[in-house]
Order: C-alpha cells, then sequence, then structure tokens
C-alpha cells in the first residue's frame, strides 16, 4: 500500500540514487542492509532524500527494486521511461558498467610509430639542385648511395667539401678541424641507413681513440648507431693502459657489419683499404671524403702505391656524389687583363654529371650556380675549366691579332690551358689500362 501512494517523482529519486552512486556504496539489489545505516552512500540532498519509510527493512521480501515490489512489468517500464526522460533522453540502464560483472577489456594505447627520417627522393637526379648546407650534402650523398647500393655496387666514392670554401682555403685550419668535421658529417650520413649496422673505418686505431674514445669501441651503440674501428683493428686505449688492464680487441670488420665507411684515409692507406674491401665481401665500402682526386696525383712517387693500384682496384669505385668547387682565372691582352670566375662539377647518381658555373643572385646575394652542361661521362677537371670559358664567352675577348701573339714558340690559347691538360689517369692510355670505366661513369 505505501508504494501505491508514492508519486512517480519520488519513485524516480530513488532509482537515480542507486544508479549514480559508486558500487561500493550498495549491497546487492534485495539485501536486507538500510541505505539509513550505509556508511559508504552518498550524499543526496534534501529534496531528493528516500523517505525513511520507504527504506526496505530486515524481513522486506527479496528481489523488489530497493525493497519494493513493483506493480507490473508495466508501471516499471514507466518509470524508466520518466528516469530517462529527466536525465536527457537514452536508455536507462540500471546496473552501472563498474558493477557489471563481464566489464569489456580496454585496449592497451597503440605505441606511436617513429617517425622515419629519410630524405625526399631525387625528383630528377639529372637536374639536382646544387646543395646549399652540409645537411643537404648529407641527405643527397645518402640517396645517391642508396640507389648505386641498390644497383649493385659494392665500392662507392662520395666526395664534398666537409667545411666552407672559405675555411677549406685557410692554412689556418688545422688538420684536426677537418677530421671532426669529417667525423660529423660521417655519423650523420650513417644515420641515414636505419635499420643496418654501419662501421665507421678509421685510418689506424691511435687516431679512432683520440677523436671518438670510449664511445662504442668495438660495440654496437645503444640504439643501433655506428661502430667505430680501424683497418688493421687494435686495442681499446693506449699501450700503456693495456700492460695493467685487460684491453677489449676491436676487428676491422665484424660479421654483424652491414656498411663499412672509410675516412681520412692517405694514399699510403689505400692498400689497408683494398685488404678491407676483401675482407668485406659483398658488403659495400663507401669512400668517404678521401679526395681520390687528389691522391691519385701520388701514385707512381716513391714511397707512394703503384699506379697499379688505380688500374686493378681504385677505378671500380663509383662516384655516386660529388661536390668538387674549383675557382679559375683567364688573362686577357686589355684592361681588366684578368678575369676570375668559379664553377663546380656536381654529380648525384644516378644523373648524369653536371658542370656548374657561379653567377651572382639578384634575390638573396652573393652567388648562385647555373647548370650549363650535362656530361654522361666525367669530365677532366681541365675541360670542366674550358666548359665554363665557353660559356661565359672569354675566347671572344681577344681580338684576332691577340690570338697570334706567341711566347717562346707557344701561341696565346695553349699559354692559358697549359702544356699539361690532363692528369695521368684522366689521359686516354691510362684509361685503356684500367680494369673497370666505374671511376668516371
Amino acid at each position: 500500500a505505501t508504494h501505491k501512494a508514492m508519486g512517480v517523482p519520488t519513485r524516480v529519486a530513488a532509482i537515480l540514487a542507486l544508479v549514480i552512486a559508486p558500487a561500493a556504496g550498495f549491497s546487492p539489489l534485495g539485501s536486507s542492509v538500510s541505505l539509513r545505516h550505509s556508511h559508504a552512500a552518498p550524499a543526496v540532498s534534501a529534496g531528493h532524500r528516500v523517505p525513511l519509510a520507504l527504506a526496505p527493512q530486515r524481513n522486506a521480501p527479496r528481489g523488489g527494486l530497493l525493497g519494493m515490489r513493483a506493480s507490473s512489468n508495466k508501471e516499471l517500464e514507466e518509470e524508466k521511461a520518466a528516469l530517462a526522460a529527466m536525465m536527457g533522453g537514452g536508455e536507462l540502464k540500471l546496473e552501472a558498467p563498474s558493477m557489471s560483472e563481464k566489464s569489456e577489456k580496454v585496449a592497451a594505447p597503440v605505441k606511436p610509430k617513429k617517425k622515419s627520417i629519410q630524405p625526399k627522393p631525387f625528383a630528377n637526379p639529372d637536374k639536382s639542385p646544387p646543395p646549399r648546407s652540409f645537411r643537404m650534402c648529407v641527405e643527397q650523398a645518402y640517396l645517391s648511395t642508396k640507389a648505386a647500393i641498390d644497383d649493385g655496387y659494392k665500392l662507392i666514392e662520395v666526395e664534398f667539401p666537409p667545411l666552407p670554401q672559405t675555411a677549406m682555403e685557410n692554412e689556418a685550419v688545422g688538420a684536426d678541424v677537418l677530421v671532426k668535421a669529417q667525423i660529423q658529417h660521417t655519423k650523420e650520413f650513417a644515420r641515414y641507413f636505419e635499420g643496418k649496422q654501419v662501421a665507421i673505418v678509421f685510418p689506424d686505431i691511435v687516431e679512432r681513440n683520440r677523436f671518438i674514445g670510449d664511445v662504442s669501441f668495438g660495440k654496437k651503440g645503444k640504439e643501433g648507431g655506428p661502430r667505430y674501428t680501424a683497418l688493421k683493428g687494435g686495442y681499446k686505449g693506449s699501450w700503456v693502459e693495456r700492460i695493467w688492464l685487460e684491453q677489449e680487441e676491436v676487428k676491422a670488420v665484424e660479421p654483424e657489419d652491414d656498411i663499412m665507411i672509410v675516412i681520412c684515409a692517405s694514399a699510403q692507406e689505400l692498400d689497408d683499404v683494398r685488404n678491407l674491401c676483401q675482407e668485406a665481401g659483398d658488403r659495400p665500402v663507401i669512400l668517404f671524403n678521401m679526395k681520390l682526386q687528389t691522391l691519385r696525383g701520388d701514385f707512381g712517387l716513391p714511397a707512394f702505391p703503384p699506379k697499379s693500384l688505380h688500374y686493378d682496384w681504385l677505378s671500380f669505385a663509383l662516384p655516386v656524389y660529388h661536390v668538387l668547387p674549383r675557382a679559375y682565372s683567364r688573362t686577357i691582352a686589355r684592361p681588366p687583363f684578368l678575369i676570375n670566375y668559379s664553377g663546380c662539377l656536381f654529380r648525384t647518381y644516378p644523373g648524369k654529371w653536371q658542370v656548374l658555373l657561379e653567377v651572382p643572385d639578384e634575390v638573396n646575394g652573393g652567388g648562385r650556380y647555373e647548370s650549363v652542361r650535362l656530361e654522361s661521362k666525367r669530365p677532366a677537371l681541365s675541360e670542366v675549366r674550358e666548359y665554363l670559358a665557353e660559356e661565359l664567352q672569354l675566347d671572344d675577348l681577344d681580338t684576332e691579332e691577340e690570338k697570334k701573339t706567341s711566347f717562346f714558340g707557344l701561341d696565346l690559347a695553349k699559354l692559358r690551358t697549359g702544356v699539361v691538360v690532363k692528369t695521368w689517369w684522366e689521359q686516354d692510355g691510362d684509361i685503356e689500362k684500367a680494369l673497370s670505366d666505374d671511376w668516371r661513369a
């Protein structure tokens, strides 16, 4: 009789108190514990407090909602609809999710994937823009090297100035500054070979220990970084430390190495580099900023390797990335008598060789490079000079009479180009002796 006298709003409030309360504050439905004496029950406002007379008694029948029997299923559905309307619509759920016996498993948060650091591929290797920064140099060098490795090449040459051109021409810049710059570029270059174990090879263990110290000596880096070693291997630390401590030996080539990068080697150490390539087998060996153009010039001299080292081995080195700036001058028979100009020999594999001319940059100031010629084979530096002179039309500055001027039996044109036009390895006879034409491909 009591529940019939109770209005719908009061019963609705009773149901709402059950639904929104925490699970710990209620006993299971039909419990004999009174809401009045439940210490865990949350406080409710006076307007929604359930009358004590309506609280379930100790001997109240089980199975009713809050100890009260519903008159019929129809009344219960009406009460649920009224409560749903008060809560803004939607279906009423009498059981909170935390009270469910079978709660849904919460999916573990998805770990974000590591962002790739791979540079953007070349749009057209034949028209690659010259680098504007050292970071761009390293990115272009990596893309060119990767393309050559994918094509099956094993001996690869990468060449670009490690410092700005003004610093390279400054005699005050010591060898240590150049080596540190080479190491920094090499580390950035190796970082792009994701998933590969890269070994950076120094000429000897003393130089490796001096510039690297104890960083990942003979071991992989903490995050898969490069391994630092030397051409003939060696031990960590100095010989004095080896007397008192058990030093760790490092080998030039380890089974887990995927790519070898050789830096700072001289002409006398090229024979050791050749032995390293034989030990590496099918793994790529990259000659990084070793100035092979200069080292080849010493072949055949006393205390230097013979020219056969180029014919039999170094001719297989493919120049995949090449940035070689050069400054030239030209004399004429009238003022200003001397004309200075500069250019660059540039190549990104698999593109062709670009001959670049430096011109004034009217927008940003300074200078910029313009491509004036494309060559499928690597041109000699003397040919690069003549290509730039043709673009500037320097030959037209002399009259026909001035061109016929001679000095000690040599005409003016011969004096300007020089008696020796090409280096020994660029001459036709030596090109035929080489076992491979990759060095100028």
